[in-house]
């Protein structure tokens, strides 16, 4: 665990890679204030020619050197193969030439927090549905609370925000694969009961849980989600800056695990990968390819 010294200050380096966006933050902790500076860009396969070139952009906009960093942080997935590859090495690299510990964070609970963080509440569960292609999605549910009241965030350079965050996030759905056709079915099965969970100030009714990730939109669920739960509308989505993992976010979930001693050696890192296999076979693209032109959904 972080000693006192370190709790008091705390400088960490954010990498968020599992998707289309490649997101890097700057993340500063000192005397109880927080401050983020983020830059995201959707660079795709390209991650790994800009990557470098915003992490020196960052720490020159804030006059900060790599080496007075303390850790760094990483997107450990489940999403994109490659991205995850790219996040992770370029962690892995950094924290063994300057001797710093790496922090792996989720990034379905990170799409969790964001989504907490863009509402004015304190506490929800917020259920994550994220394109993973190929026909399927990865899904996950979470409790989120704010440590302390929101105090607001304040904007700066380069999509700074501060303010005193510091969530809290337990899972209660474990991340998972489902089809995107079946995935009211999936999502069903796995839905916790109170009992399983200390939700006394947290309402799991489908009306009340807030949505997060990419799929609502890019799979267009939103739909069949109100017609199956008999909603009067359609549900909020996510917008646009928090449907992809924002680095600025996984820093305020890593900085969490900073100070509750999550730190791990650069030896140790890996992502976390939920799908065992990256593309289809020739079979199921051609069987892909005629469900298409049915007009039936993957």
């Amino acid at each position: 665990m972080a000693d006192a010294a370190e709790v008091a200050r705390a400088r960490l380096l954010a990498l968020a890679t599992s998707g289309q966006w490649c997101s890097v933050a700057l993340h500063r902790h000192d005397g109880g204030v927080d401050e983020s500076d983020c830059l995201s860009e959707r660079l795709g396969a390209g991650q790994s020619e800009r990557i470098l070139a915003m992490v020196r952009e960052l720490c020159a906009g804030a006059r900060i050197g790599l080496r007075e960093l303390d850790a760094i942080a990483f997107d450990a997935g489940p999403g994109s193969f490659t991205g995850l590859r790219i996040g992770c090495a370029v962690a892995q690299g950094l924290g063994f030439a300057l001797r710093r510990p790496l922090l792996a964070v989720d990034a379905l609970a990170t799409l969790a927090w964001q989504r907490l963080r863009a509402s004015r509440l304190d506490e929800a569960a917020v259920l994550v549905a994220s394109d993973a292609r190929m026909g399927e999605l990865y899904v996950a549910m979470y409790r989120v609370r704010r440590a302390w009241p929101w105090r607001g965030a304040a904007q700066g350079r380069a999509g700074a925000t501060g303010g005193g965050l510091s969530p809290l996030v337990e899972t209660l759905m474990t991340p998972r694969l489902v089809s995107r056709a079946g995935f009211l079915s999936g999502i069903a099965a796995a839905w916790p009961s109170t009992r399983e969970a200390t939700l006394d100030t947290v309402d799991l009714g489908p009306a009340r849980v807030l949505l997060g990730g990419n799929a609502w939109q890019a799979l267009d669920l939103l739909g069949e989600w109100a017609a199956r739960h008999g909603l009067a509308s359609l549900p909020a989505a996510p917008g646009d800056e928090e449907a992809y993992v924002r680095a600025d976010a996984l820093a305020e979930l890593a900085h969490r695990g900073w100070r509750e001693g999550a730190a791990i050696d650069a030896a140790a890192a890996a992502p976390r990968y939920v799908r065992d296999k990256v593309a289809l076979d020739r079979d199921e693209q051609r069987a892909l390819r005629m469900r298409r032109a049915d007009g039936v959904r993957p």
